[in-house]
């Protein structure tokens, strides 16, 4: 356990004096008032009710004997406290235990399950808190039982290893309940059929192996921050070469298939559809995400060059728009050609007449990749592309290789890879390299020739 430790002592007569304000009363006159403060480090917030900092006012004759036991004295009560709570969570002491200082006898599965709840009082968004939840079931399932203080490299790698075995057993207990479910009368009349065929189950693999990996990591050294373990063993070299994330698909369209995409795009009428396929994927790389949720006010249209601006995303259950949750790099404006922009600019006019004609108002927050007033979810959109990709004979792609066309075609026309990063929304341009450097031109070809006719030139 860290021990809580006074600040410097603040002197607030002194500051009251600078001030031009009275001193306050008190039952020694000769005394000086003094505000000590404990700042709270964040992993032991939780048990003082989420506070910050610790203050209190004492009153002392002297520096150096009265004000320093009244300092020890504040600074014992609540190292006191936080031993009591610390103990009623699974802590004890070395005479107690036998064992090292500080060490937690507390099982893995529940010292997870505090970890999440103390990081979900706002401090973490609730997609992180779901996704955490997730992995954190996996880790129950396997090693909960076990002490965080004596968790093994070795139990990690096998509570690792049984992810793809436990997400299949998981998955086939949920169908059955479906299968259940199904029989019922009430679901026979909502569907009107017993028969529609499950899709197939999807079974954890590598990513989600990485994932938890990476989570016990944060675990522990929470835990090694607070000095309940003695090492964190979820950093083993041997984890990390084993249980790699696997690399994100890469799957393009070449130059000429691109250009049959584009014409078969162009040609489809005015609408919702013609603009996220042009406007807001083959012209820009965006994620799906972010397409879906651009609104009237996002486009910036401008005399030599228009913009969209990329803020937000749809939710996901895509039933609003929400604030971008990945990182500041996501937050971008990216330039489009004219003939985009003119299209842009006409759905907009289009859209907002429809609108008043079913008695709305348009406005600049009208989201302009769905027929209506609202923005659609991720599921409903990808119903139209499969449809359109199907009749224009690229069936079975991807939404996302559209993204990876617009990065692959702009680093083989030589376009710079730091730019190219900034409009992917990349967070660096090594991401960006690590992930494309296969289409990257070899611009070494040729350069000691060009160096040294550029010398003999300057010479």
């Amino acid at each position: 356990m860290k021990k809580l430790r006074c600040d410097k002592p603040y002197d607030v007569d002194e500051a009251r004096k600078k001030k031009g304000l009275p001193r306050r009363r008190r039952k020694d006159s000769r005394a000086t008032q003094y505000e000590l403060t404990i700042r709270i480090p964040e992993e032991y917030r939780a048990y003082f009710d989420g506070k910050r900092k610790l203050v209190r006012n004492v009153f002392a004759l002297n520096k150096r004997d009265d004000l320093k036991t009244q300092t020890e004295a504040f600074e014992d009560e609540k190292n006191a406290e936080l031993e009591r709570k610390l103990e009623e969570r699974g802590w004890v002491k070395q005479e107690e235990s036998g064992r090292e200082p500080g060490l937690c006898t507390t099982p893995l599965g529940d010292y997870i399950e505090r970890y999440i709840a103390i990081r979900s009082n706002g401090s973490v968004s609730a997609g992180t808190i779901r996704n955490e939840t997730s992995h954190a079931k996996y880790v129950s399932a396997t090693i909960g039982s076990i002490p965080i203080s004596e968790v093994t490299s070795e139990d990690i790698e096998e509570c690792l290893l049984k992810v793809p075995e436990l997400s299949e057993k998981w998955a086939l207990e949920r169908q059955r309940a479906w299968e259940e479910n199904r029989k019922t009368a009430e679901w026979a009349k909502k569907h009107g059929t017993l028969a529609k065929p499950y899709k197939p189950i999807k079974v954890a693999g590598p990513d989600k192996q990485a994932k938890i990996l990476k989570f016990l990591r944060e675990v522990m050294n929470y835990a090694l921050e607070k000095d309940d373990i003695a090492k964190n063993v979820a950093k083993a070299k041997f984890l990390t070469r084993v249980f790699k994330k696997s690399r994100p698909l890469i799957d393009p369209l070449m130059a000429d298939e691109a250009a049959r995409f584009l014409h078969e795009t162009e040609a489809l009428s005015l609408g919702f559809m013609k603009l996220s396929l042009l406007l807001l994927l083959l012209n820009t790389g965006m994620r799906p995400e972010e397409m879906l949720a651009v609104r009237a006010g996002n486009i910036i249209f401008g005399e030599n060059e228009t913009l969209i601006k990329i803020t937000s995303v749809v939710s996901r259950d895509g039933k609003k728009i929400v604030d971008y949750p990945k990182s500041d790099a996501s937050r971008r404006s990216i330039p489009v050609d004219e003939y985009t922009a003119q299209i842009a600019k006409l759905w907009i006019e289009l859209k907002s007449q429809e609108m008043r004609e079913l008695g709305f108002k348009p406005t600049m927050s009208m989201p302009l990749c769905s027929p209506g007033m609202k923005a659609w979810s991720y599921q409903n959109w990808l119903r139209n592309w499969q449809r359109f990709v199907a009749k224009a004979g690229f069936e079975g792609m991807r939404p996302y290789a559209l993204r990876h066309t617009f990065a692959t075609l702009n680093l083989a026309n030589g376009e710079n890879i730091k730019t190219v990063s900034v409009l992917m929304g990349h967070a660096s341009s090594a991401y960006t390299l690590d992930l494309y450097a296969g289409y990257v031109p070899n611009t070494g070809l040729g350069i000691g020739t060009r160096y040294m006719n550029f010398l003999r030139r300057t010479a």
